[in-house]
């Protein structure tokens, strides 16, 4: 069985630590963050040739600037192209697997519920020797999971869905009731930190004790939310609190656990 504790223990990077040197979802952002002692949220799609390549876009306009769909080109065509303008490609999750090495635990983004993807991660992730968790937006995709491997860690993501194309299932999500126990009862909800407060999520946290993540955490406001409202944090691009963990860590020898945030939020700065 997978360990379950720093899921709903220390804080999360959001796609690698990600800057302008560093583009999200690339082999240096993870390698920072592995680095630092933090664990990793990525996001997992399939190439058409049938590879697992980490991407959160369907297409690759908005980091590449090629207008080219994941699912409709190979690896050869994706890693031909550069990420924001830098040296880096878009890396396969085998490559991102081999490169964390078990060095902090990473939590997977999958991206649609298709069995050639569900059972490629699953199958690059019985090899891995870290920690690892499952999530995903599609009920069915945790679904999956749960069937194949009932030890796996499984959470399911929810949001606002302000101007997002989604599944209607995917928009259901934690909000029906009977898809989320379609999910056969996630270990841990995430959700979007501007929907807080949210009765409905409140209550699966009080009543049924899963505990809940909040993303993405990009400010002392989105952090003073989280810190009343969920048990741990995805976050990416706050200055201010990588800041506050290496300092932590400089001092103590390890990432903060996320409740100490509650008692030491004064601590972080609102800018560096």
């Amino acid at each position: 069985m997978q360990c379950k504790e720093w899921i709903w223990s220390k804080p999360i990077a959001h796609r690698g630590l990600h800057d302008e040197r560093y583009p999200e979802n690339s082999l240096p952002a993870f390698d920072a963050a592995a680095c630092a002692g933090i664990s990793i949220e990525l996001d997992v799609q399939l190439s058409k040739d049938g590879q697992a390549v980490v991407m959160h876009d369907d297409n690759l306009a908005r980091m590449t600037g090629a207008n080219l769909d994941i699912e409709k080109s190979t690896v050869a065509q994706i890693k031909a192209q550069r990420l924001r303008k830098t040296e880096y490609t878009v890396p396969t999750f085998e490559e991102v697997l081999k490169l964390i090495n078990g060095r902090v635990p990473i939590l997977v983004e999958v991206k649609k519920h298709r069995k050639r993807l569900e059972q490629t991660v699953y199958d690059q992730l019985k090899a891995y020797p870290g920690e690892y968790a499952i999530q995903s937006f599609n009920p069915m995709v945790i679904r999956w999971f749960r069937k194949t491997d009932p030890s796996i860690v499984c959470g399911l993501l929810s949001s606002r869905f302000d101007d997002q194309k989604m599944l209607r299932i995917e928009r259901a999500g934690i909000m029906n009731a009977r898809l989320f126990f379609m999910a056969k009862k996630p270990d841990f909800l995430s959700f979007e930190i501007n929907s807080f407060p949210n009765r409905r999520i409140e209550g699966f946290r009080e009543k049924l004790g899963i505990p809940v993540l909040g993303w993405t955490i990009r400010t002392l406001g989105d952090l003073d939310a989280a810190v009343q409202f969920c048990d741990n944090i995805i976050f990416e691009n706050f200055s201010a609190l990588q800041t506050y963990i290496q300092a932590y860590i400089k001092e103590f020898g390890e990432v903060p656990a996320f409740q100490e945030y509650s008692e030491r939020i004064g601590d972080i700065p609102a800018t560096i």
